[in-house]
């Protein structure tokens, strides 16, 4: 203990500094916008109930354990972006509980507390338990399987291996980027459990854990692994290695730059308590310091070693940012036991435990309750969903807006949770589409001419723009469609005769009714300029993102067409229904002429304007 502290005290301080990282790990959960990871997750995933590994759409993005938690927190408590994020949360007690845990086993005070802060108030990690992403659920459990390994490898018992084996599955099964991790447990458990006599009983009893949550799981990971890695889909990362890559961009996410000195630092910490951890395999007894310190060090060189392998061998990317957390915790239990260790037989080590308060020194300078520390700028706060509703408000037809590419999920997202009847974003030429409404992060994208800044949102991050002059349109064709019942892949809407409408934009408002056999009606609204066997413009947007299925909602969306080109061989809107759902529509679709430019000498009559 520090002095004049009690175990009990100590741990009252403990409860009450982990009681207010969580307090604020909730207070995140339930304010900061989605991000545009966490809604696309929902709208492909927990919505369509359709998630399972070798049947959902193909993505690492489905951080498996995490989706089905989150699928039945959303099926108990209803679209609520808390509800979404609630086993993230609740992760973060096990996360905290192991903390607690892995503190005890240090002898020197001073070590512990730093360790318990840094592990506490993690920067960039602490994100995650707030979030509907995997991660978060990952260090838990990964932080619980290092801990009940290393107590294995002191008692041996049946529990500890369980606990192990279990906790390593949750991890992995919440982010694929841990299987080789997961591979070295798995090797180390058998080596346990075949090593060390035992009755026969027994023994059956630990192999058979072992098989069922240790080798099938894994077998199953693994096969799930390479099936996203067939289909493109694997977690992304980089080709640049370990010191080109992976080290930088963790050190960036939790720090806001990489340096070469820091990454310096990061090396030579490692090759240091990688020489403590090797005396300590040489030096005689046992004791859970000792297998703390031989396990950090021993996996992080393994999962290093088998990164490289697999980059070799078939190309697997080195993890990147969140997808190398997993490697934080390691470093952190090497760096504070080897420390604990000097420090036994020479004190003025445990000075050095310091360095470790950076960590949540970082968290602190950074805290705040509007926005995500990696994605800032795709946090849409209600200053601008109430500032876009109040500018429609205004306007005699629907608004078009425009938004970089990860907006629509969080825009649709956004639109849903609170009941407003606005267009959905098009991604399509931002920033220079000409919409009503842009959605502009001040710090990356240029404002075009003839915009001005409607509201910027409190986090500096995110701006709403509008265009100062209103667009000029001209009604060209108002014309209604029905469809019987079809699970045709594709509806085509308006078709016109090429020659109309070369040389001109239009804005295509569709109002639509979906009647899908089975809710949520998934699929898209394409609008496609072809030319030369190539598309030229195409927009998509997912029904999802336009309409509620629970209230069964109509669809009221306004798309924009940029100049068709002399060329331009197909202009052509239609649904796109891949998902091959049986489905019945009608409504009505209008096509405005934007006077823009010069009319073509081609007469625009109705019936050149396509087949309705």
């Amino acid at each position: 203990m520090l002095a004049g502290i009690t175990p009990r005290t100590e741990r009252i301080a403990f409860l009450l500094l982990s009681a207010v990282v969580l307090a604020y790990v909730l207070a995140r959960a339930v304010l900061v916008p989605v991000t545009h990871d966490e809604a696309m997750t929902f709208f492909v995933y927990v919505e369509t109930d359709n998630f399972l590994p070798f049947q959902a759409h193909w993505d690492a993005g489905n951080h498996l354990l995490c989706t089905a938690l989150a699928w039945l927190s959303y099926s108990a408590f209803g679209l609520k972006a808390w509800a979404l994020r609630l086993p993230s949360v609740l992760a973060f007690l096990i996360y905290a509980a192991y903390a607690w845990h892995w503190g005890l086993r240090l002898r020197t005070p001073m070590i512990r507390w730093c360790l318990w802060a840094a592990l506490l108030l993690m920067p960039f990690l602490l994100d995650f338990f707030s979030l509907f992403r995997g991660y978060g659920l990952t260090l838990a459990f990964w932080t619980m399987a290092l801990y009940e390994l290393c107590a294995l490898l002191e008692e041996r018992t049946t529990k500890r291996l369980l606990l192990t084996l279990l906790a390593a599955a949750g991890a992995t099964f919440s982010s694929l980027s841990l299987i080789t991790l997961w591979a070295a447990v798995l090797a180390i458990t058998a080596v346990v459990i075949l090593r060390r006599p035992m009755q026969v009983r027994p023994l059956i009893l630990r192999i058979a854990g072992w098989l069922l949550l240790g080798a099938g799981p894994f077998l199953l990971a693994a096969a799930y692994a390479q099936a996203l890695s067939v289909h493109g889909a694997l977690y992304y990362g980089s080709a640049n290695g370990i010191l080109g890559a992976t080290l930088p961009s963790l050190l960036h996410a939790m720090f806001g730059g990489s340096r070469l000195l820091a990454e310096g630092a990061v090396v030579l910490i490692v090759l240091a308590g990688t020489f403590v951890a090797w005396r300590a395999v040489r030096a005689p007894g046992p004791g859970f310091p000792k297998w703390a310190l031989i396990v950090a060090t021993g996996l992080l060189w393994a999962d290093v070693l088998g990164r490289v392998i697999l980059f070799h061998w078939n190309g697997t990317l080195y993890p990147e940012d969140r997808t190398a957390l997993q490697w934080v915790p390691l470093f952190l239990l090497l760096f504070a036991f080897a420390l604990d260790r000097q420090a036994v037989s020479t004190p003025a080590w445990k000075w050095l435990a310091l360095v470790l308060l950076a960590f949540p020194l970082r968290t602190i300078a950074t805290a705040n309750l509007r926005t995500t520390t990696y994605w800032p700028e795709q946090a849409i706060p209600d200053a601008i969903f109430h500032a876009a509703a109040t500018q429609q408000a205004r306007s005699p037809r629907l608004l078009t807006i425009g938004a970089h590419h990860q907006m629509p999920a969080c825009w649709g997202f956004g639109l849903r949770q609170r009941d407003l009847h606005l267009n959905a974003v098009d991604v399509s030429a931002f920033p220079h589409g000409g919409e009503d409404l842009l959605l502009i992060e001040p710090q990356r994208d240029s404002v075009p001419a003839g915009y001005h800044e409607v509201t910027m949102a409190p986090s500096g991050k995110l701006a709403l723009y509008a265009h100062e002059q209103n667009i000029s349109t001209t009604l060209l064709l108002d014309s209604t469609f029905t469809g019987e019942r079809s699970d045709a892949e594709f509806k085509e809407l308006w078709h016109p005769a090429i020659r109309s409408v070369q040389g001109r934009s239009f804005l295509v408002e569709l109002n639509m009714v979906l009647r899908p056999d089975h809710e949520p009606m998934t699929g898209d609204l394409v609008v496609e300029t072809n030319a030369s066997d190539t598309t030229g413009h195409r927009n998509d947007v997912l029904f999802q993102f336009m309409r509620s299925p629970a209230r069964s909602d109509s669809i009221h969306v306004v798309r924009r067409i940029p100049c068709v080109p002399m060329d331009a061989q197909r202009v052509v809107v239609y649904l796109w229904n891949p998902g091959g759902l049986w489905y019945s529509c009608s409504g009505r679709v209008r096509i405005h002429l934007v006077d823009n430019g010069p009319v073509p000498e081609a007469s625009l009559k109705d019936d050149d304007i396509g087949d309705q």
